[in-house]
């Protein structure tokens, strides 16, 4: 049994994904809000968010691109 993976779908999930993940992250940054990470003893800084929030945003474009804005082929039934 094989199934096509629907890569404009996944695009979509993840422009959505990185969208909301830069929001969050530019928030923590603006706050100037450190985060501890989960049982390491480590502290995200607000430099680290604001870094990772324009990462994010840089591949929420390009997965909005991907997703919403480019024509895709039409899968084939071979």
């Amino acid at each position: 049994m094989s199934r096509r993976v629907l890569w404009q779908e996944v695009c979509k999930f993840l422009a959505g994904a990185f969208f909301v993940s830069a929001g969050i992250l530019f928030y923590l940054y603006l706050y100037r809000v450190s985060v501890p990470i989960f049982s390491t003893g480590f502290t995200e800084t607000p430099q680290m968010s604001g870094g990772r929030s324009l990462v994010h945003a840089i591949l929420f474009l390009i997965f909005f691109y991907l997703g919403f804005i480019r024509k895709w082929k039409s899968p084939s039934n071979s």
